[in-house]
């Protein structure tokens, strides 16, 4: 099988990495923008968790099929999404999910403000219809572009930013 995969994926040809450091590796550097992503999708940790564990076993299955991956963070933050809308039938929305803090201490009195204005963000981004939350989380917490967005979503760019458009109108009119 390490044959096959090396074969299938160029970055591996040539024994460069081993399909399971090529696995670590994209988990290594991806992975906590992919669990971060999916905790912003679910609204709870726990579930996030579940889905993380589910995309990493999709993309260990279909590493070995992938052609070179020229931006490998998107394309987990796809697998990612896509397991997402697969298992939402499955979740149940838990405890609110509250990211960590920032290493760098603000004073008490500001990280207090910046703590309450996220929550007042994160309810109203929870509030939106999942479609237009869908494309908020991957185009802004993500950090996909446009057309990644749009890929990984499968609808078209003009789709993604009328979403945008639609979904930045209702947070600023929530947050008012």
């Amino acid at each position: 099988m390490q044959s096959e995969l090396q074969e299938s994926n160029p970055s591996l040809a040539g024994g460069e990495l081993s399909a399971g450091e090529h696995f670590e590796q994209l988990l290594t550097d991806h992975g906590s923008a992919v669990l971060a992503t999916l905790r912003r999708l679910c609204g709870s940790s726990h579930d996030a968790e579940d889905l993380f564990q589910e995309t990493a076993t999709r993309v260990w299955r279909h590493l070995q099929r992938q052609p070179e991956v020229r931006h490998p963070r998107a394309w987990l933050l796809t697998v990612a999404y896509r397991v997402f809308v697969d298992g939402r039938s499955r979740r149940q929305h838990r405890a609110e999910v509250v990211d960590p803090a920032d290493s760098r201490q603000p004073p008490p009195d500001r990280r207090a403000e910046v703590a309450e204005e996220n929550q007042r963000l994160a309810r109203a981004t929870a509030e939106l219809p999942e479609t237009l939350r869908g494309v908020i989380v991957l185009h802004y917490a993500g950090g996909l572009t446009l057309r990644e967005t749009a890929a990984a979503i499968g609808i078209s760019e003009g789709t993604v930013k009328s979403r945008l458009n639609a979904a930045l109108a209702k947070l600023r009119s929530s947050l008012r």
